[in-house]
């Protein structure tokens, strides 16, 4: 029970909470779970699993009781917590899917921003497709040398399109869905509709313009699962589904997960809760970076991750922080602040669980199941979320500030073309407000956590790039440094930047010129306008953009970094780490 719990000791410092291994009546086993917190930490979640379970919290949930939360209109969004009843929805889309594998098709393009996209994108990134399934490609950036390349490798003709979003009217699913029904046009007239198809809620403007232009399929989605909440729903089945794996074992796995969550799984023992409850009295006590690592093939797991923790906690000042691809270091260096959330598949990480947990640190270390049992992790933290909302006193199911940005995006679009403002370093343009200087800008703000925020196309160099300077700022000030690219990050962490903890410091990195297209123009005008809101808020912000090429302006930025360290840094260091 709990109060013995209370008693087990491993080390002085750290000691293990929870189930090893929970199994259901069907004897099918939950991914294993362990948890290692110092005593002060094991202590507030003890006594908050103690209330949870006289406030009968699982069975309210299970009622959609929204005073778990802030008694407003959560109620109206817990149709994530029975995965059940997506299995009827899905048996009726089972033969729309099986017939566009069969049809004209080897490749299916996935485009969407937030949870549109992200839960698919793990499925892709761990599964692959099946033998006879289409070959899954997710596009979630309007950056124009991403969207080309993607052009540039896949056959037009041999495309299906899918257009994902709830609310049918995302403003860089729009985009795209119209620029490249606009080259399927051009390519081959008028049955271009037939190379589409679209996920989103009902009556939505997307299902309107798919019925309109003739889309091969129109998958709705359940109208009380919010977008982050919606990968056991269409939104990560029917890719799914396209993909040749059979989405019915996902959703019994999913069960699987929320029989073990539910109401009569003693709360000391409910994988769940307990994750929930280490999360919320984690980000109480000051531990609120959530330092995600995890095996290879689960890194779009951990992207996933952080749009589910940061949208539904950043808000009202109160928040976790996620922190993905920052670089390990000595497990010493890291200050109390952090949450290690470890993911793996067998035994190859828990070299690094042993060791945080022997620096005490606080550690979950999960070991993550192949195939279909990857449903049950996509529950666990969608419920564990939940929880910690609910210790956090706010609505894990709304994003209050990201509209924010997207009113000064429409604001800047709507008006004359104006090059982001700064002063001219070489291929550089600076915009660090009134500061000297960046290293004048790092220093005159101790930062809480770093965020490099990229508007550039996601690929193997900058992602080496931005994980690089996640380290070095990292060890340079002590704080945790983040990442994340424009404009996929206003959908995951955005919310979080705007209304989660004060004491950020946000590096905006881009372009100085819009590209002159579309897609091009609008990715700028996102970023004017998400720093233009930032600073309004009263965060702190500085921009570089570059005049020249990606590759020269990755170079000099490291250079200018180097600098503003107070390191002499060799140009040949840094032109490797830009190409």
């Amino acid at each position: 029970m709990l109060e013995s719990l209370a008693q087990t000791s491993v080390q002085p410092s750290v000691q293990p909470f929870g189930p090893v291994l929970r199994r259901s009546a069907a004897n099918t086993a939950i991914h294993r779970q362990q948890v290692h917190l110092p005593v002060e930490l094991k202590d507030r979640v003890i006594s908050r699993l103690k209330a949870m379970r006289e406030q009968r919290w699982v069975s309210r949930l299970w009622a959609g009781d929204a005073t778990l939360w802030t008694g407003t209109d959560e109620d109206q969004w817990t149709g994530w917590v029975n995965p059940a009843q997506q299995q009827a929805i899905m048996r009726r889309y089972l033969g729309m899917c099986a017939r566009l594998r069969d049809g004209l098709y080897e490749h299916a393009v996935l485009i969407g921003m937030g949870g549109a996209s992200l839960g698919a994108q793990v499925l892709q990134s761990a599964l692959g497709s099946s033998p006879g399934g289409l070959k899954l490609h997710v596009l979630d950036s309007i950056d124009p040398d991403q969207v080309q390349a993607l052009e540039r490798r896949l056959p037009l003709d041999k495309c299906l399109y899918i257009v994902a979003s709830k609310s049918g009217t995302t403003m860089e699913s729009t985009l795209l869905a119209r620029h490249f029904y606009q080259r399927a046009r051009a390519a081959l007239g008028e049955s271009a509709g037939r190379h589409f198809c679209a996920i989103t809620d009902l009556d939505t403007p997307l299902q309107k313009m798919a019925e309109e232009l003739g889309y091969a399929a129109v998958f709705t989605g359940d109208s009380q699962i919010g977008g982050r909440y919606s990968v056991l729903s269409p939104f990560g089945l029917v890719p799914l589904a396209l993909m040749g794996h059979d989405p019915m074992a996902y959703l019994n796995q999913a069960s699987v997960a929320r029989n073990q969550c539910g109401p009569r799984a003693p709360m000391d023992k409910n994988p769940g809760a307990i994750l929930g409850a280490v999360l919320g009295e984690a980000a109480l006590s000051g531990r609120d970076k959530v330092t995600i690592w995890t095996d290879p093939k689960l890194a779009c797991f951990g992207d996933w991750l952080e749009q589910l923790i940061a949208e539904s906690t950043g808000k009202h000042g109160r928040g976790l922080i996620p922190v993905t691809q920052e670089p390990e270091t000595e497990v010493h260096r890291y200050p109390s602040d952090r949450l290690f959330v470890i993911l793996r598949r067998g035994p190859a990480m828990k070299r690094q669980t042993e060791q945080l947990r022997a620096a005490g640190h606080a550690v979950i270390d999960i070991e993550v199941g192949e195939g279909a049992l990857l449903a049950q992790e996509f529950y666990r933290w969608q419920f564990a979320t939940a929880v910690a909302g609910s210790i956090l006193e706010i609505n894990p199911f709304d994003q209050p500030d990201v509209e924010a940005s997207k009113v000064r995006t429409r604001q800047v679009l709507a008006a004359p073309i104006v090059q982001p403002a700064g002063v001219s370093l070489g291929s550089l343009v600076v915009d660090i407000g009134e500061h000297a200087d960046l290293g004048d800008w790092l220093r005159a703000h101790p930062a809480d956590y770093f965020s490099l925020l990229a508007y550039l196309p996601s690929n193997d160099d900058t992602r080496a790039w931005l994980t690089h300077w996640q380290g070095r700022l990292r060890n340079m000030y002590g704080a945790a440094a983040t990442s994340g690219y424009g404009p996929r990050y206003l959908h995951a962490s955005g919310q979080l930047h705007k209304g989660g903890p004060a004491g950020g410091s946000y590096l905006f990195i881009g372009r100085h010129d819009c590209h002159g297209n579309e897609l091009g123009r609008c990715q700028s005008a996102q970023a004017q306008a998400d720093i233009a809101e930032l600073r309004a808020r009263g965060r702190h912000c500085a921009a570089v953009w570059f005049t020249g090429s990606v590759a020269t302006g990755l170079r000099d930025l490291a250079q200018l970094l180097e600098s503003a360290l107070g390191v002499d840094a060799p140009v040949e260091s840094n032109a490797a780490l830009a190409h």
